[in-house]
């Protein structure tokens, strides 16, 4: 028989599933583009065309939708948690799946 313990392991585990699917698909990528080169052009390549970041120490948009294992929920992460040199924006949800849309559509 089954622990409960692994009832709650197995939840979990699709509500996570279910958020980041979700997720994956909420946002407008042309929406996002706009208010990326709105907000995040200053520091980061936003279209792919572009050969370098503004700032060197901003990864290009483009190379964080190659990165291995990207996922909306990595993006969600990094909009939403403050890190060193990249200032905290305040987004709306639709904002952030937007952008986070439109830097997956880079891939």
């Amino acid at each position: 028989m089954t622990k409960p313990k692994h009832y709650v392991a197995i939840l979990l585990g699709l509500s996570a599933s279910a958020g980041v699917a979700q997720a994956q698909t909420g946002g407008n990528p042309g929406e996002g583009l706009t208010l990326a080169q709105q907000v995040c052009a200053e520091c980061h390549a936003t279209v792919a065309q572009q050969n370098r970041s503004p700032n060197p120490r901003a990864p290009r948009f483009a190379d964080l939708a190659a990165a291995p294992g990207m996922t909306s929920a990595a993006l969600m992460v990094a909009l939403t948690t403050p890190h060193a040199g990249m200032p905290m924006f305040t987004l709306t949800g639709k904002e952030r799946d937007d952008i986070i849309a439109y830097i997956l559509s880079l891939r």
